[in-house]
């Protein structure tokens, strides 16, 4: 596994983060704790969480298998929106929700966004928020947390930073960090409280040359990158079969074969760009974790980001531009 500086925390991590969205939803505990098992047997020391991720269970999960490797791993915590409350009448929603998605994986997109809405951040919900991350992850400290999914005008209230600062200064968090739409993050990095930025992974909208074209970086400043698929691979595979294969065959050459193409050009994009950092994925397969770490214990390749940049998304522009017929 390649490994990158992670300077807010003063330690080397893995360049590739296991995302637990699935854990306890789309996943049993079981499954996952095979999945969390297998990632650190791989390398992996980067666990990122977040309060809804597995409809409010993933954080005990993650915390169960974390206690016995507490100083070895980093555990990346999302706070923000209320926690939702662990009731039967939910575990037995999450069982149901695990076979629909399996039968129809769209709504699974759709349910995520609706979930995402909330009340305003506030406060008082901060540090209640930092300790019930900490309940449940069974431990007293969060490597990172994470304000997540916040308004811009959020990432600049006083009274929000001061109740993050006390977080900190308490010892149940070592660093902070915001992770967000790029407009949220710009206005973060202007406090100077921030040190991790957390943004999607997406060649398609470009959020990551925005936040690094907003501001200039900071030497302790750290980037992670998220969820370099979803609709994003679904828009590649279109525009790789289309015009007869040209893209295709132009990926074969940059030794890209036909199985998994897609997820490998997007996953490389993400590596290639954000070397310097984490590229937190998703995974529910072992066969695709295995997928995952090898890309991630190779040298980022710039010539993927060239390949996506240059020639992917000029082909993009000229297909949105192209007359329809009809």
């Amino acid at each position: 596994m390649r490994t990158v500086q992670c300077r807010p925390l003063g330690r080397r991590v893995s360049a590739l983060g296991f995302g637990c969205a699935k854990l306890g939803s789309k996943l049993s505990e079981a499954h996952a704790r095979r999945m969390l098992e297998a990632a650190f047997e791989r390398g992996v020391v980067w666990y990122d969480v977040g309060p809804r991720d597995g409809d409010g269970e993933a954080a005990a999960i993650l915390g169960r298998f974390a206690a016995a490797r507490r100083s070895e791993i980093v555990i990346a915590a999302r706070i923000g929106r209320p926690w939702p409350k662990p009731t039967p009448f939910r575990r037995l929603a999450s069982a149901l929700k695990r076979g629909v998605f399996s039968v129809i994986p769209e709504l699974q997109g759709a349910t995520a966004r609706f979930a995402a809405r909330g009340e305003p951040l506030r406060p008082e919900g901060i540090e209640s928020g930092a300790a019930e991350t900490l309940r449940r992850l069974r431990t007293d400290y969060v490597d990172v947390l994470l304000l997540e999914n916040p308004a811009p005008q959020e990432c600049a209230d006083p009274a929000l930073l001061e109740a993050l600062a006390r977080v900190v200064s308490s010892g149940a968090a070592r660093s902070l960090g915001v992770a967000g739409a790029p407009e949220a993050i710009e206005a973060a990095r202007a406090s100077g409280l921030f040190s991790v930025l957390q943004v999607r992974s997406d060649p398609f909208q470009p959020a990551l040359a925005r936040v690094r074209a907003a501001l200039p970086a900071r030497e302790d400043e750290f980037l992670v990158l998220t969820g370099p698929l979803g609709a994003a691979c679904e828009r590649l595979s279109r525009l790789l079969v289309g015009d007869g294969g040209r893209l295709a065959s132009l990926a074969s050459q940059l030794a890209y074969g036909p199985f998994f193409m897609p997820e490998e050009i997007l996953l490389d994009y993400a590596f290639g760009d954000n070397p310097a950092g984490v590229v937190v994925a998703v995974t529910s397969q072992l066969a695709h974790l295995d997928r995952n770490c090898a890309r991630a214990a190779r040298a980022p390749r710039a010539d993927t980001v060239e390949f996506v940049d240059k020639t992917v998304l000029t082909s993009q522009a000229a297909l949105a531009m192209a007359p329809r017929r009809g």
